[in-house]
């Protein structure tokens, strides 16, 4: 099922149409009368997760007591993936009730998986995330339609988060040590994520956004339920902030050095970076460390070299508790250089 999922999300990265810019004043599609619209959704995909495929640099901050067995990266990485997207259900239109015109629903999808340099099982688990996101905008729909506005909205996301379920949370080694079973994992939670946002956008220039918000886990019952061993180690509430620094791409009609009566069109490059923190809040009376480690950030660096292309360039490094299913106890440092996909939604 993972597989078949990265092979439809990679699918539709090569099958949308070129990506155009709705913020830039030479906009052919300023006429439309959900020119408004228009805008406010693209802004929301400005600030979608990022999909990736990139080659890992993953060292340990803090000496493993137990040092990694074969088939859980014992000899390193070859790559790892983002495959995630806020498949659209509903985006507002200039037709819709006001109140629907500011808001967009989502089927969330996020798939992470991790390939080792091991000789047996080199593919490890991946993250599985599947849920439903909602955005609604806060600010003037009016002021949409200006060159330089200051837009704000809510995004509430509702998330299931496991790694398959596949084996035992925790396994035993050759030498009698209890370690969390990296190699097929038993990891299961859920979450609430509220997020406000605010963005100030200059037309043909940049995009400038911040948000904070707050995360918390909830245990459901079944299949759905959260592991009982991540209680008070893996973090009931987290504190989060995002900030996004992006240039707007656009296209420019020039005239050619040639002849003034020739128009030559200027490809415009799109760069962006990005950082998100969080914070974990609550009891960690069970993490195995004196130092609970509660802290950690991504940074993001992406570059496409022109408007037409959906594949650019990334740089991506994270500190803190490892982020892949059942590895947070694990503190990382972690460095990739890949490439950087984009879905577009019109």
């Amino acid at each position: 099922m993972t597989r078949l999922f990265i092979v439809m999300l990679l699918l539709a990265a090569t099958h949308v149409n070129a990506q155009h810019s709705l913020w830039s004043p030479d906009s052919l599609s300023n006429s439309s009368p959900n020119f408004a619209m228009d805008r406010y959704n693209q802004l929301l995909t400005y600030h979608d997760p990022i999909m990736y495929l990139a080659f890992p640099l993953i060292e340990p901050l803090k000496t493993r007591t137990i040092p990694l067995k074969d088939g859980e990266g014992k000899d390193g990485y070859w790559l790892e993936g983002n495959f995630t997207n806020r498949f659209v259900i509903h985006r507002g239109k200039y037709y819709n009730p006001g109140w629907l015109q500011r808001t967009r629903f989502t089927f969330d999808v996020a798939i992470t998986p991790r390939l080792t340099r091991d000789e047996s099982s080199p593919l490890l688990p991946s993250n599985n995330r599947f849920g439903l996101g909602f955005d609604l905008l806060l600010s003037s729909t009016g002021n949409l339609i200006k060159d330089r506005t200051t837009p704000a909205w809510l995004t509430v996301q509702l998330l299931h988060y496991s790694n398959g379920h596949a084996d035992s949370f925790f396994i035993r080694d050759d030498e009698g040590n209890q370690r969390n079973n990296y190699r097929s994992g038993d990891f299961s939670t859920n979450n609430l994520r509220v997020l406000f946002n605010l963005a100030n956008v200059s037309a043909g220039k940049h995009v400038l956004s911040a948000a904070v918000g707050w995360q918390r886990e909830l245990d459901l019952s079944g299949p759905l339920g959260v592991s009982p061993q991540m209680r008070n180690s893996y973090g009931k509430h987290r504190a989060l902030f995002s900030f996004q620094w992006l240039r707007v791409s656009r296209l420019v009609v020039r005239n050619s050095i040639f002849s003034t009566a020739t128009k030559k069109i200027a490809k415009q490059r799109q760069f962006s970076f990005r950082t998100d923190m969080e914070y974990i809040a609550g009891d960690l009376s069970n993490y195995p460390y004196k130092n609970k480690y509660r802290f950690g950030c991504h940074a993001y660096l992406t570059y496409m070299p022109s408007t037409t292309n959906e594949v650019g360039f990334l740089i991506h490094g994270y500190t803190g508790r490892d982020y892949l299913n059942i590895r947070f106890d694990d503190i990382v440092f972690i460095g990739e250089l890949g490439l950087y996909m984009r879905i577009n939604k019109r």
